[in-house]
């Protein structure tokens, strides 16, 4: 498949590090093992070192490694149900169309999918491609499933685009926004025509291993090199910064799981079964002074929240992207920040102490979790910090990840980044990052 064409514009922004002391429609996954390999042999970032080398042995990436290749818009107007405005952000790549299934407003939680225009890598938003009119607008999902929605899910936590017997189907991983009692064990939907938002069948709600706050999240392939590894084809992930925190994983998560335990199946068994790998919970959470009164805390505080995770082909880096404040000044609970303005939850107390932030993992960590020598709240990044990015909203959040096996690239969404299309609109920018080892 051929690379979307990439126009530079301007210079390319830095990404500065804190290090710790430390071709088928969608994936094809229903055609067992010989289609997997396609996967792994369309995956752009795999280097000649890693065929000469155990996986154990390939390199580590470093953030500088993470190169800025373009971005483009969406349009904010409405499409069927919903718009972009106030979208949160999860995305999946559907490589055969070069298109991306996206969330719209938080209100109404729809999918809709735009075809990927030509990147251009620049920093000023004007210069970006306007995506086209959607291939398919907005459709409402989350309340469509076969089951129903017993559990009262009203967030999507993102997707994943597979090929199945009977064409590509979208796994869609939804949790509630507030689990006060924190029960919820319902968080996957399938949708089995993922070419038909508005009218294909939609499974579910199923259960997956390991809850809601920890697994339904982001949905990443395995590289072909670490499943045998790691034991399996696909990592599931999610992270605290949303209500409720003894719920979620207090620091990114991993989790094997397996799409052809769903995919294509009229009766799938539950729970799905997960390994994990990577898990924190609030008795053992990646840090421990959550508001960082401390003023030396820049890992994991009440305002950090990853939102996509991918183990990058070629390295033995586990790249996990989202966002953090506080740093700087420290995190409060409804308190007046330094402009005058009272919050109604967590927040920094300067204004400006926010950031796109990422946390890097050595795999040969997960693979010693995996082997029992070591526990998953024991992991630790071996890098992290402030991920600068060209485009960012005053929140600095980022909203969900997909990355394309065929081109090797990463795509990130900037939410509310796009304040050019009207006073009250604020569609996410999508942005594109290659990475390898130097």
């Amino acid at each position: 498949m051929a690379r979307p064409t990439v126009v530079t514009r301007a210079p390319l922004p830095m990404v500065v590090a804190r290090p710790h002391a430390r071709n088928r429609v969608c994936l094809p996954v229903a055609g067992g093992i010989a289609a997997l390999l396609l996967v792994v042999l369309a995956m752009g970032m795999a280097t000649a070192a890693e065929s000469g080398a155990t996986p154990q042995e390939l390199p580590l990436l470093r953030v500088k490694d993470f190169r800025y290749v373009g971005a483009f818009r969406l349009p904010s107007r409405k499409y069927g149900s919903s718009d972009l405005n106030f979208s949160e952000g999860p995305i999946a790549l559907n490589p055969d169309r070069k298109s991306l299934f996206i969330v719209g407003h938080s209100h109404q939680q729809a999918i809709a999918e735009f075809a990927i225009p030509a990147l251009v890598a620049s920093m000023v938003l004007t210069e970006l491609n306007m995506a086209a009119d959607p291939i398919q607008s907005f459709a409402p999902i989350l309340n469509r499933a076969s089951g129903g929605n017993p559990e009262g899910n009203n967030r999507v936590g993102g997707m994943l685009c597979v090929s199945g017997p009977g064409g590509p189907e979208l796994l869609v991983n939804a949790y509630e926004y507030y689990d006060a009692p924190g029960d919820n064990r319902l968080s996957m939907l399938v949708v089995r025509n993922a070419n038909n938002l508005a009218k294909s069948d939609v499974d579910g709600y199923l259960e997956v291993q390991g809850r809601p706050g920890h697994t339904a999240g982001w949905m990443s392939p395995i590289p072909g090199s670490w499943r045998s590894v790691l034991g399996g084809d696909f990592l599931l992930g999610n992270s605290s910064g949303i209500p409720i925190i003894s719920r979620t994983s207090v620091g990114p998560s991993a989790f094997v799981f397996n799409p052809l335990d769903v995919v294509g199946k009229k009766s799938v068994p539950t729970p799905i079964a997960t390994t994990r790998l990577l898990d924190f919970s609030l008795a053992h959470r990646l840090h421990e002074d959550l508001s960082n009164k401390s003023r030396q805390n820049d890992l994991w505080n009440h305002l950090s929240r990853a939102v996509y995770g991918i183990i990058v082909p070629g390295t033995r880096t586990y790249a996990t992207f989202g966002h953090s404040g506080g740093n700087e000044s420290g995190v409060g609970y409804k308190i007046v920040q330094d402009n005058g303005r009272r919050t109604g939850g967590y927040s920094s107390f300067a204004v400006k102490d926010n950031y796109h932030y990422y946390w890097l993992w050595d795999v040969n960590d997960l693979a010693r979790v995996k082997a029992g020598e070591m526990k998953p709240h024991d992991v630790r990044p071996y890098e992290h910090g402030v991920f600068r990015t060209p485009f960012a909203s005053s929140s600095h959040q980022l909203g969900g990840g997909a990355f394309d096996p065929s081109t090797g690239r990463i795509y990130l969404t900037a939410q509310a980044a796009d304040r050019g299309q009207g006073r009250y609109s604020n569609p996410p920018v999508v942005m594109a990052y290659e990475a390898s080892a130097k």
